[in-house]
This record gives structure tokens, sequence and C-alpha cells, in this order.
């Protein structure tokens, strides 16, 4: 199956797919949190890293939609595993790691 908005949609509500963007969600928040506060619009930056580590549930519901239409999403394969029942996408922990820190800044409303 191609990547459609619909296939990406899809993505972006499955909860084996909300797990696996937890991690890596809380991943970049660790790394951000971190950060020399020098960083520009390093207080915006670390307000979502907080967020996403006092509510990673929440806010991984939240940004998955902007992460699975961003481009690293996008370019991989998304299809329907209909033996499991749920929908995958061939994209990496690297790549999708690399879209998160993509749009971090967006995403932080930067």
């Amino acid at each position: 199956m191609a990547t459609t908005p619909r296939s990406q949609a899809q993505l972006s509500a499955d909860q084996n797919w909300l797990k696996r963007l937890s991690g890596l969600l809380l991943s970049e928040a660790g790394v951000v949190a971190g950060e020399d506060t020098a960083t520009t619009n390093h207080d915006k930056r670390r307000a979502l890293a907080q967020s996403i580590i006092t509510n990673p549930t929440g806010m991984t519901q939240s940004l998955s939609p902007s992460i699975c239409n961003a481009t690293n999403l996008v370019a991989a394969n998304t299809t329907w595993n209909f033996e499991g029942g749920y929908a995958e996408t061939s994209a990496t922990d690297a790549e999708i790691r690399s879209q998160i820190a993509t749009l971090w800044n967006a995403l932080a409303g930067v």
C-alpha cells in the first residue's frame, strides 16, 4: 500500500505506533532538556520537552499527526498488518528521531 493521507492518519492513531513514538519523543525531550540554556529559543524548546516528560501519553497523541505527516514518515512505506490488525511504517527509529528533531522548534511554537 502506498503512503497516503489516510494511511498516515491510521498510523498516527495506532496504539503500537504511539508506544514507539512515545519512547522516541522522550529520548529527544531528554536531549533538549539538557541543552545549553544559551541555545536559541531554549525556553520554548525546554517547555515542550517538559510537557512531553510530564505527560508522555497525552503529548504523543497530540504530536503524532504532525510527525506522521512530515517528510521522513511520508517518504517511508506505511502499511496495514491485517494479521495483527495494526498500522506500521518502514521508517527506522533513526529516521523518526531525525524528523522529531527537525520539527522540534515548530512543535514548540518557535
